[in-house]
């Protein structure tokens, strides 16, 4: 009898060590799998990250290298191109949508009944058609912070009756401002960033190297250049009212030709003497204080 309780208690230490061994390695093994799980996820995290920060660094090389040709070409423009010749600009009442409202002396629109907001857009057209050469014309935007407006140029054939897009391949070359913001229309909105409220902007057609340049009259910082298609034609004032109380007149140009304001305020005197081909290195500070590739624009 004595025999068989030793036996016993022998099997039962015997199973009692082996279940705390069969514990233990399990135990064990589910660390190692929480490890291994751990050190999986965060060098997918890394790697993630790594391919991110890349994208981020291609896209801010790409950007720059688009900053530094558009300030290339506009540096050209203002250094080697002759005056471009103000151009004085009458609406056309005839092109307007209904709801605005123009001056007896055709250079400034409004809404009719601003207690209304038609929801869309409602547009105007200069009345000549322009075709050639180096012009400019000037327009002061009021009541324009918390409305939203644009301006540019637009073909005639263009399509204004409904809601349309105001994107170059619809025949439409426009900036504009919504709440307080800035952009440039394309097939997205671009973001301009102004450090003054461009209150007047002028905007610089030319036929001849087939851009059109817009930029804030109050500071003289260039805010964005589209280039234009050979295929534009005439191509016409374009003025557009969507929400607010905002008017849009057109300066009077009394003065007669005069420079195209240079986009840079100050410009560093190593730019005089730099070569063309290429853009002094004291300037790329206003590359790199710009944001990123959602704002394409240099307003100084």
């Amino acid at each position: 009898m004595s025999a068989f309780m030793v036996i016993l208690t022998l099997l039962m230490l015997l199973l009692l060590g082996t279940a705390y061994y069969t514990k233990r390695e399990h135990t064990a093994k589910c660390r190692e799998v929480q490890e291994w799980m751990k050190l999986h996820r965060e060098k997918e995290d890394d790697q993630q990250a790594k391919e991110e920060a890349l994208k981020t660094r291609d896209e801010l090389q790409e950007d720059l290298a688009w900053r530094k040709s558009v300030y290339l070409a506009d540096w050209r423009k203002e250094k080697f191109q002759p005056s471009f010749s103000a151009v004085s600009v009458t609406l056309d009442p005839e092109s307007a949508h209904p709801n605005l409202a123009v001056s007896d002396e055709k250079s400034s629109v409004t809404w009719k009944d601003t207690t209304k907001d038609p929801g869309k857009h409602c547009s105007i057209l200069g009345r000549e058609g322009i075709t050639s050469g180096r012009c400019y014309w000037v327009v002061e935007i009021r009541n324009g912070d918390r409305s939203e407006w644009s301006l540019g140029v637009c073909r005639g054939d263009v399509e204004r009756t409904y809601w349309y897009q105001e994107c170059p391949e619809r025949g439409f070359w426009a900036v504009g401002g919504y709440l307080q913001n800035y952009c440039a229309y394309s097939n997205f909105v671009i973001p301009l960033f102004c450090r003054q409220v461009p209150h007047r902007v002028g905007v610089f057609l030319d036929l001849k190297e087939g851009d059109v340049s817009f930029y804030n009259m109050i500071d003289g910082s260039h805010m964005f250049s589209f280039p234009l298609a050979s295929s534009s034609g005439t191509l016409f004032p374009y003025f557009m009212l969507r929400s607010g109380d905002v008017s849009l007149t057109i300066c009077s140009m009394m003065d007669g030709p005069t420079e195209t304001p240079v986009p840079l305020n100050n410009p560093p005197s190593p730019l005089e003497e730099t070569s063309p081909n290429t853009v002094p290195d004291s300037s790329w500070w206003l590359f790199l204080e710009l944001p990123t590739r959602w704002g394409k624009s240099l307003c100084g």
